[in-house]
């Protein structure tokens, strides 16, 4: 009998292993998250700490310094290796330079594809450091300066490949979050705006009449992608001509791009005195080669004159 149950038992062990050994879907997958920054180690960052957990619990605490016998380096690689598919990772990293309060902290997460080593770039951007920093709620983190989410689905991830950090990938693009679009002014450069700012209207040099658009985008294609704006204005129940260029972006800090200079006409079927003084809501979209969609809204105050 004893003889039964331990081939019985044999049997149930053989048939929950052979699916794996005979071409089924893998169980078990990996992640690494690739650290980047534009602050300098032994300079500005002296010491790392950094926090691994998966499904909420922690699997270690430790902490990385820029002297000593080893180091560490930026870009640097911190992993996740051989969890169940759909575990939860986070990691929390702080970095301090010559005091006890961080310069900044930097969480992100993601979930584990089975069959998949997934690379999740994380940036300590200076951008995010020191007292101008943004103060994000708990689910957001400070990334190229402004509050995006710590949280990035697998699915818009990239498999690691040892050479990520030599800027293979699209500068525009780390794939560390869902796409990110605002909408600023500047001729020259992008400045940010607030709601209701002025918007300063100037004749063009064909005889139509703009105010400058400038935009800041990230997880969208530096190339390719094609950038629209549109406008509204309510006191005048009146639509703004859509604008359509297929422009380059320029790399900015943080992983994030910018593009400036959009002349942006006003009057294409309306007198623009009618526009003077009024509030306009300008629409932008940045769609990307890989259908990737960024979009995102400023009112602005025209201005009453015209230069």
């Amino acid at each position: 009998m004893g003889i039964v149950i331990r081939l019985l038992s044999l049997l149930v062990t053989l048939l929950l292993v052979l699916p794996g050994c005979s071409g089924g879907e893998p169980l078990r997958g990996s992640l690494v998250v690739g650290v980047t920054s534009d602050l300098r180690v032994g300079v500005d960052v002296l010491r790392l700490h950094v926090i691994r957990k998966v499904n909420g619990a922690i699997v270690t605490e430790e902490d990385l310094f820029s002297d000593g016998a080893s180091p560490f380096q930026l870009p640097l690689e911190i992993g996740f290796a051989d969890l169940e598919n759909g575990d939860d990772v986070d990691i929390e990293i702080e970095a301090f330079g010559s005091t006890s309060t961080p310069l900044l902290v930097r969480t992100a997460g993601s979930t584990i594809q089975a069959g998949r080593t997934l690379l999740l770039r994380v940036d300590l951007a200076a951008a995010c450091a020191g007292s101008t920093a943004p103060s994000c709620d708990a689910s957001q983190t400070c990334t190229g300066g402004v509050c995006g989410a710590s949280y990035v689905s697998s699915a818009v991830l990239e498999d690691y490949r040892s050479d990520w950090s030599k800027g293979k990938a699209d500068t525009c693009k780390p794939n560390d979050g869902p796409p990110t679009l605002l909408v600023g002014k500047g001729q020259a450069d992008y400045l940010p705006t607030s709601d209701y700012d002025l918007a300063q209207i100037e004749a063009g040099p064909q005889g139509g009449h703009h105010i400058w658009i400038a935009l800041r985008m990230k997880n969208l294609r530096q190339s390719g992608s094609i950038t629209t704006l549109s406008g509204h204005v309510d006191e005048l129940n009146l639509d703004i001509n859509p604008f359509t260029v297929i422009f380059t972006f320029d790399p900015d800090e943080g992983g994030y791009c910018k593009l400036y200079g959009l002349r942006f006409q006003l009057d294409g079927g309306t007198d623009i005195q009618q526009l003077l003084g009024k509030t306009l809501l300008v629409k932008a979209s940045v769609k990307d080669k890989d259908g990737d969609v960024g979009t995102a809204e400023r009112w602005v105050k025209l201005s009453s004159d015209i230069l």
